[in-house]
Parts: C-alpha cells; structure tokens; sequence
C-alpha cells in the first residue's frame, strides 16, 4: 500500500481517528507521518494507555510482554517484510499490531513460535464453525492415514499401502 500523502513510498504507518462520531484513517510512509506529527498534523500519543492516568510500568506489564519480550520471541532477521503494507516483523513487534491482513500470512512462522510459547500449543482447540471443523477432520483423517501409509510400506504390506495412498488422493482431491 502506498503513502496516502506523497504517493511514492510503502506506507509503515497506520492512523485511525474517531473524534466525535468523526472518522479519519491515513496510510502513510515514515517519512510523511513524521513530517505530520512535527506539523501538529496528527495527534499521536494521545491513547488512554498513554494518558497520565495510567503508569507507563502498569502498560509495559500488561501489553509489553505480549510481543516485545524478547525470550518469548524468535529473532527477525529484519529481511523479512509483508508484501502489501511493508511491515517488517520488528515493527510488529515494536508495535504491537499488525499493519495488515497480509502480515499475519507473512509471519505466521514467527507468530506461530510467540503464541506457542504463550499459550503451550499455536492449533485452536474448542468450538469452530462447521466449515472449519469439516476442514479440520478431514486434516486429521489425512494425517491418520498417511501415519498408516508409512507404517504399511515399512512393513512391506503393498496392497494396503496401494489402499491408503488411493485414499489419500480421493480426500486431498475433494478439499
């Protein structure tokens, strides 16, 4: 996504306002967003958790371990970045957002290494629409049946290793 002022550059920044039933939202690259801010443009900083109200250890204790504890979080590289927005997985970290939707199809490896290290397993267990849980028998049947595959052709059993494969491919073909 480009800039949404200069129309040249990857935008990095995202702004969202809602000030009195009034709505704004700008896409803009580091560069213009920090131009903005030293114009009084934008009003970042404003947020209840940056308020006085609030001590900056309660929010660094709350949220800051999320994704910014780096003993629960693999290093980045710094390489890597999402494709449509330009987030790098620092940034995500530093943040604590994501800049898109498409940043967590690129993370997922590294999201999925934080939230096991949080929550002890990175697959949902529990209720999920019927879609995803048809989806989800049918990756479980596939799993189960391509265990019994290995286990059949270590045994030289062919017949039942011929069964299983043709069955894999029926399941596979119909997802």
């Amino acid at each position: 996504m480009l800039c949404e002022k200069c129309k040249k550059n990857n935008a990095s920044f995202f702004f969202e306002e809602n000030i009195n039933g009034k709505k704004r939202s700008l896409a803009l690259c580091s560069e213009c967003a920090e131009e903005m801010k030293k114009n009084g443009e934008l009003n970042v900083g404003t947020s209840f958790f940056d308020s006085a109200f609030i001590p900056s250890s309660f929010h660094n204790d709350i949220f800051g371990g999320l994704f910014s504890d780096t003993n629960m979080l693999p290093k980045s590289s710094g390489q890597k970045s999402c494709p449509v927005c330009g987030y790098t997985f620092a940034e995500f970290r530093r943040v604590g957002k994501a800049g898109c939707s498409e940043c967590y199809k690129t993370f997922a490896e590294e999201l999925a290494q934080s939230i096991r290290s949080i929550h002890g397993n990175a697959k949902h267990i529990g209720r999920a629409p019927a879609k995803a849980k048809a989806k989800n028998k049918k990756e479980n049947e596939l799993k189960a049946l391509r265990k019994e595959l290995k286990a059949a052709i270590s045994d030289e059993n062919f017949e039942q290793a011929a069964i299983l494969r043709d069955r894999i491919k029926e399941i596979e073909g119909n997802m």
